[in-house]
């Protein structure tokens, strides 16, 4: 079977490798270009936050979560439709260029990244349980409401 090991890298080569469990990815990470997330429907896409973290340009769908958020155009990467076959050709043939400037791509996917950790997640869920416990809810249980400030007094 062929895999990222077995494989020699070479511009222009397009790698399919299907579904991957967590521990193999950094193998694939390390052997690639660039990562292109073609969804036509994904809620977040976290493979492009792991692709981004491990220095890869990035070409995501328009229909994952994550692409309005983490990919700049013409920065770290590129967003389109799923569905333009033609545009997806022409990304990953810019993209695959050798005047193509990887390296400058790569550097903005770490820089970008680098604010989506652990730290902005933390601040994201307390801000959400702050406004939960404000609002109130005629439908929160008892044991809801001990939770946000359980989640709350954590911090």
């Amino acid at each position: 079977p062929l895999t990222p090991d077995s494989c020699s890298p070479s511009p222009g080569t397009v790698f399919f490798p299907g579904f991957r469990q967590i521990d193999e990815l950094p193998r694939f990470y390390a052997h690639a270009g660039a990562f292109i997330h073609p969804s036509t429907t994904e809620q977040w896409g976290l493979v492009v936050n792991e692709a981004m973290a491990s220095g890869l340009p990035v070409i995501v769908s328009n229909r994952v979560g994550c692409a309005s958020d983490l990919v700049q155009e013409g920065v770290n990467g590129y967003s389109f439709d799923p569905y333009d076959t033609e545009l997806l050709a022409g990304l990953l043939s810019k993209v695959s260029a050798s005047d193509f400037p990887l390296s400058l791509f790569s550097t903005e996917s770490v820089r970008i990244i680098a604010d989506w950790g652990p730290e902005r997640f933390a601040r994201g869920l307390k801000a959400a349980c702050e406004i939960a416990l404000e609002l109130g809810s005629k439908k929160a249980s008892l044991i809801d409401r001990l939770l946000l400030c359980l989640l709350l007094r954590g911090r």
